[in-house]
This record gives C-alpha cells, structure tokens and sequence, in this order.
C-alpha cells in the first residue's frame, strides 16, 4: 500500500491521518469475491472507473482518506489468479484532472504481467514460464521485435537450404531472409547470446543484419516444417542424458567393412556424416564416452580386430571390438578430425579436435589426440577435455588444513617458482586453476601458456601453444616476459630451455607456476638439475612444490 505524498503536502497533521488509515485498511479482511478488487480477482478481468454516472457513486463509498474521482483495477494472473493491482486518482500533475485514461489501464496491464511472474515464482519454486511468455518478457526487455506464429514469417526457403539444419540447430539461430550479398535477418530465442551470433556468422560468412525474437517451440515447428521431424533444438545438457546407440552403427558397419573388405578409404567415406557408416560410429563412440563420464578413449588394433576401451574413474575396460578392416579407415577419419596428415603412418602424432564442429547435438568437447605406430597398425588415444566443467575451489581438491593454509600463503607470493608434480591425469591442472581463481583479481595481470586450453576462466589471457608454426612454451614464456605479467602459468616445463626461462621469470619478479612429472616433491629439485638449471637458480626462485595423485574416492551418497 502506498500513499503519495501530493496528498498531504507540507501538512503534518494529514500525514499522521493517512499513516492510521492505511493501518486500518491493511488490517481489514473481506470474504473472498467480495468488492471491486474481488471482483476482479474472480473474473480475470480488468476494472476501469471513471467516476462519472454510476461509477461516481461506487467510488465515494471508498474509505481511504481521500476523494475518489477515478480507478485503475488489474487481475495478477500467470496460469492461476494470485491477486490484483489497484491505483485511484492520477497525480494532478499529469495533466488530466485525476482521472486516468485507456493508455494507463494498458501499461499497468504490462506492469501487473510482470509482477505477477515474479510473486508466483516466489510462491511457487516449481512454476516455469511458458516459451511464449519468456519470448514476449525478452521481446520488451530487448526492444525487438516478436514473432509467435509461422504464418508471419516471410521465409526465404533457398537461404534456409543453403545454410542447413546443424549450424541452425547448433546455433539455435533461423535466418528467414537474405538483406544484402552476405547479410541477413534472422529469427533468435536470446538476441542478446552474441557467442552464438558470432559462430553463426563464422559458419554461414553472413552477417546478421536485423533480429527477430521467437519462443523456443517456434523454432522447433520451423525446425520441422523446413528439415522433417528428426530436426529439433537440442537443450543444453540434454544430450548427457540420451543414451547413444552404438550398435545400430555397427551394423551398418560390418556391411561396409566385412573380412572381404579391402578397408581402402573412399573420399566420400570421410566428408559428412550422414556420408558414411565410419564416421557416424566416429562420431557415436566420442558423444558416447563423452556421456560414460570417460577421461580417455583408446582405439588399439590387434591381431585380428580393432578394440576400443574407456578409461572411467582411472579404470580401463573394454568397449567393443571391431572388424580389423575398419582399423585403417577410423584412425584416417580421426587424423581428418585434427588436421594431422593421414600418409605418414610411421611417426607418432599429435592434434587437436574440437568436437562441436563434427556434430549436431550440443556437445562443448574438445579431444586432445596423440597417434603412434604400433605392431599391428596405429593406435589413437584421445584425451577428453569437457569445456563445460568449471574448476572447483581449493578447499574442494583434498588439501588438509594445515596443507591448504601453507598452499594458500605460497600463491599469494609475489615472486618466485610454485612446481606441481606427479602422474598424467592426477589433476595437477585443475590444482593450478583453482589457485588462478583465488588470486584472479582486477589488479593482478596473470597470463597463461597451455597445450591444449583445459579450462577457460574468466579474466585470464590464455595461450594456445601450437608447434607447429613454432609456437612452444619456451617462445610464449619469452614472450609474457615482455607483457607485463604478474603471475604466469606454463602448462609443462619438458625441455632445458623451458625451465631456464622458468627459473628466470621467477627471479625477475614474476610469480610462475607451472608441472613437471616426477613421481614425488623431493626428486623435482633433482628433476631441475638434471635440465641444466644451476642449483643456486633452483633455491633462489622455487617457493614451493606439491605432488599430488588422484585417489579413487568412495561415493559420497
């Protein structure tokens, strides 16, 4: 309940008045459907007194203090009535004698549908809105226009065509019509997502002109109408929970790529999905590792088959065995995948694949590939690194207290060397982000040199090393030290060179931390000498060094 106070001005004495009448009014009870505000609350609809003929004598039955020459009354309704807006007299000051007018029963007609989400969400933690009213609530806030029916969109099918159901699936972005040579306007459930406006300009070499706002079941019937009902927009998260059928794939296969088979690669096996039976089970064997929780895949030719295996919680197990002819052909579409050239077949490799590029569903991976030559053919191991996951805290990675608070005085140190040794996998990484985040602060310039990015935080200059164009640590840490860094982190101190500049950077007023395998803290010391770091270099710059191994952890619930 709320006062204005034009209605006492500088008099005191009204104040008090109107302060005992508003406790008085917010005291009484009616019985439901009683009243105007009752009436309103019953019907759903809206009431508008202008206190003229019978109106007139409704309202002077109203004691709230004042004379009533005109009333606004709007039912708070989501999918149930919850209560009702209700305001007398407009300020004098508006220019309209007190009363109000149409245009003021629409704007708090909008102002009550607002409120009326907010309350109900308050009462109820379950209700969700409706597609079309989120549509309508983003439509306002960003000013855009709303489209709820495909009756109005005037629709360029070539366009839709060209651009294909992946990249508008992905995107969750509908261009409808073509503005210009490489311009168009487009239809978006979230104006205001501009990564995904950016990847869709990269993948389409379109600008987006102008935007639309539709709710999300929109996209889905446009989805289907244009590309047939296996098109729809996949939720975020949504493909984790699906199960991803491998075996129908392998069928497939196993006509393909028989024991008659020559296993050659045909250059329509390895362009698009829906090309060839080896690139769907590709496909599937990643989306389904990556739903197991699996950290690695490994893809091992035998003597007479091809066996996949997923390393779940620090355990191997077998996943399925194929036909040894497919052997040849998957680790050709794994190399495509990363960019790594598929005739040499006698020297290890390594690469990179970004996941989203080869698939549909909305899975953020990127594999880290490593492929070496073995007795009977190449094996490919891929290392899965989810962008999704954020790093946790420090107090959540099995430091004891005393541990931690030792830990915690070494980051904040301004210069100097923090060494994180033990095992691949053992989460030495993540130990490093999490530190990061700690001490991520506005003031603080923290640059980091990685192979590959695990994890990208917010406020961090990251680096992707890339050998090769020549880009290594020991190039990006000569670089950062004409940058201007307060702390740095190398993802891997592997050569001499690395670790003198390491050693260097620390001495110089920056704080570095960086890995090295060794299997305990003590023998890292050594580890350093043996690179050619002088001892008096290693006691000069190191802080500290913790070696840390992953444990399997019995389940918490």
């Amino acid at each position: 309940m709320y006062y204005s106070p034009t209605l006492w001005g500088a008099d005191k004495g009204k104040e008090v008045s109107f302060r005992e009448t508003s406790k008085k009014l917010l005291a009484l009870k009616l019985p439901a459907g009683t009243g105007n505000v009752g009436k309103v609350i019953a019907s759903g609809e809206p009431l508008f007194f202008s206190g003229k003929g019978a109106d007139a004598a409704t309202l002077k039955k109203m004691e709230v203090g004042f004379e009533v020459s005109s009333m606004l009354t709007v039912p708070l309704k989501t999918n149930i009535v919850i209560g009702a807006i209700q305001v007398l007299n407009k300020e004098l000051s508006a220019g309209t004698g007190g009363s109000f007018t149409p245009k003021d029963l629409s704007v708090l007609m909008e102002v009550a549908e607002y409120s009326s989400t907010l309350i109900q969400r308050m009462l109820d933690p379950k209700f969700q809105l409706t597609p079309e009213d989120t549509a309508k609530f983003i439509s306002k806030f960003t000013e855009l226009p709303l489209v709820t029916k495909i009756d109005d969109i005037d629709m360029d099918e070539k366009l839709v065509e060209i651009t294909g159901d992946a990249i508008i699936r992905r995107e969750a972005i509908f261009p409808y019509k073509k503005t210009g040579t490489n311009s168009c306007s487009v239809l978006m459930i979230n104006p205001l997502d501009y990564a995904k406006r950016e990847a869709f300009s990269q993948a389409t070499e379109m600008s987006i002109d102008d935007v639309k706002v539709i709710p999300a079941s929109l996209l889905d019937a446009l989805l289907k109408k244009c590309f047939g009902e296996k098109a729809e927009v996949k939720k975020a998260g949504a493909d984790a929970q699906e199960e991803v059928d491998i075996d129908e794939v392998k069928d497939l296969i196993a006509g393909a790529y028989t024991e008659g088979g020559t296993g050659e690669v045909k250059a329509a096996d390895l362009e698009s999905e829906d090309s060839a039976p080896i690139i769907q089970l590709t496909n599937r064997i990643i989306e389904d590792a990556y739903v197991c929780g699996a950290s690695d895949i490994h893809v091992e030719p035998m003597e007479k088959d091809l066996l996949v295996r997923y390393r779940v919680d620090g355990m191997c197990s077998e996943k399925m065995r194929l036909s040894k002819q497919v052997s040849f052909t998957m680790v050709a579409r794994l190399k495509i995948m990363c960019n790594l050239d598929i005739s040499e077949r006698r020297l290890p490799q390594d690469g990179r694949i970004i996941f989203k590029k080869f698939t549909d569903k909305n899975i953020d991976i990127d594999l880290r590939v490593a492929t070496g030559p073995m007795n009977h053919g190449e094996k490919v191991v891929m290392r899965i690194l989810d962008k999704s996951k954020s790093t946790l805290p420090l107090t959540s990675l099995g430091f004891s207290e005393e541990n931690l608070a030792k830990y915690r005085e070494c980051v904040r140190q301004p210069y100097g060397m923090i060494l994180h040794c033990g095992p691949t996998g053992s989460g030495k990484s993540m130990t490093l982000y999490s530190a990061l985040g700690e001490v991520n602060t506005p003031d603080v310039n923290i640059q980091t040199a990685e192979d590959p990015i695990e994890y990208t935080l917010a406020g961090i200059n990251q680096m992707q090393m890339n050998k090769q164009i020549g880009l290594t640590f020991e190039r990006a840490l000569r670089c950062y030290l004409r940058m201007d860094p307060d702390i740095i982190l190398v993802g891997e101190i592997r050569d001499k060179e690395t670790a003198q500049i390491a050693c260097e950077a620390a001495l110089t007023g920056h704080l570095l931390v960086s890995t090295l395998h060794t299997n305990d803290a003590p023998s890292t010391v050594s580890r350093m000498g043996e690179m050619g770091v002088e001892p008096f270099n290693i006691s000069a710059s190191m802080v500290c060094v913790c070696a840390q191994c992953l444990l399997r952890r019995v389940c918490k619930n």
